[in-house]
C-alpha cells in the first residue's frame, strides 16, 4: 500500500506553476506545511512542461520549506495517451524518489514507457527535446501529404505507403494532419482541443532555448518556429491543435 502523500501537478505555463506551488496564502507548499501529519513528507510529480530553471528553482523551495521531494515528470503521448493511460513519462531526479514515484506514474504511463532521464531538470531536457523534434516531423508531415494531394494522390493510400516505409513517424501513423487517414487524430474533429498550437509554439520556444544553452546546431528552428509563430495569431490555426498548421501549406502561405 502506497502510505505517502503524493500530489501530481500540471499546468500550461511557468508563471501558474510557480504561483501553484509558492503562492503564501494558496499555494501547495503553505498548505503542505501545516498539515497534520509533519512526519510523512509528500512527493510532487511536477508534469507540467516548463523551463528546467524554473523547475529547479520550485524544486529547491520544495527542499527549503521541508514539505517534501520533488521530481519533474512530464508526459508525451497527447489525449488518447492520457485517456488509455499509456502516455510516456520522462522522470528527472533520484533513483530513490523514482521508485517511490514509479507505482503512482504506472497508473499514468504505458508500462516499459516510464524513463529515470537523469538528475532532476532531466525529465524536461529529454520532454523539450522530444518536442523539438516531433514539430520537425508535423511539419514534414504536412508538407510531404500536402505535396501528395496536390499530385493528386489517395491521401489514405500515401499514408498508408509513408506509414510502412522510412518515412514513418508518430504524427503520420497517429496524427495524419488529412482528415480520413487517421483514425482518432486531430484531424478528424477539425483540429478542435488537443495540443495546441499555442502550446506547441511554447515548448518550442524552450526546446530551442536549451538548444542555445547547451550550444547545440539546431538548423531547423528558425523555420520550425516561422510556421508556428504564424498559426498562434491565424485564424485559420488558432487555438486548434498543432497539426492545424497543415492548413497554412494547403493555402501556400507557412
Amino acid at each position: 500500500m502506497y502510505t505517502q502523500d503524493v500530489i501530481i501537478t500540471t499546468l500550461p505555463r511557468s508563471a501558474h506553476v510557480h504561483d501553484a506551488y509558492t503562492n503564501p496564502e494558496t499555494g501547495l507548499l503553505a498548505a503542505t506545511k501545516n498539515k497534520k501529519d509533519n512526519n510523512t513528507p509528500t512527493l510532487f510529480i511536477e508534469c507540467s512542461t516548463i523551463e528546467v530553471a524554473i523547475s529547479l528553482e520550485i524544486r529547491r523551495k520544495v527542499q527549503e520549506s521541508q514539505a517534501g521531494e520533488m521530481i519533474d515528470a512530464p508526459v508525451s503521448g497527447g489525449p488518447n495517451g492520457a485517456n488509455a493511460g499509456a502516455l510516456t513519462i520522462m522522470v528527472g531526479g533520484s533513483e530513490e524518489l523514482y521508485q517511490k514515484a514509479l507505482p503512482i506514474l504506472g497508473s499514468m504511463g504505458k508500462q516499459g514507457n516510464i524513463f529515470l532521464c537523469g538528475p532532476p531538470g532531466a525529465g524536461l531536457a529529454t520532454k523539450q527535446i522530444n518536442n523539438y523534434l516531433s514539430s520537425v516531423c508535423t511539419i514534414g508531415v504536412c508538407e510531404a501529404m500536402n505535396m501528395g494531394l496536390k499530385y493528386g494522390l489517395d491521401a489514405k493510400v500515401l499514408g498508408a505507403v509513408i506509414n510502412s516505409s522510412s518515412g514513418r513517424c508518430y504524427n503520420s501513423l497517429e496524427q495524419n494532419p488529412v482528415k480520413g487517414v487517421t483514425p482518432g487524430a486531430a484531424s478528424e474533429r477539425d483540429f478542435a482541443g488537443g495540443f495546441s498550437v499555442e502550446l506547441c509554439k511554447g515548448v518550442l520556444d524552450l526546446a530551442v532555448a536549451l538548444g542555445d544553452q547547451v550550444g547545440a546546431q539546431l538548423l531547423l528552428s528558425d523555420s520550425v518556429l516561422r510556421v508556428y509563430e504564424k498559426a498562434v495569431n491565424d485564424p485559420r490555426t488558432k487555438g486548434l491543435d498543432s497539426r492545424s498548421v497543415i492548413r497554412l501549406f494547403a493555402d501556400g502561405d507557412a
